[in-house]
């Protein structure tokens, strides 16, 4: 378990937690106004 904490730290944790969540919000913006973050990014 040592070698899990040492890697898994509280920060890296939250950093993981923070991706997952704007991901997610993201996701749910973007079927909610029908918009597609890959065509926008093609797009410019």
């Amino acid at each position: 378990m040592t070698l899990l904490n040492k890697i898994f730290t509280t920060r890296t944790l939250l950093q993981i937690i923070f991706v997952l969540a704007t991901a997610v919000i993201m996701k749910a913006v973007s079927s909610h106004y029908d918009f597609s973050w890959a065509t926008a990014l093609v797009a410019g």
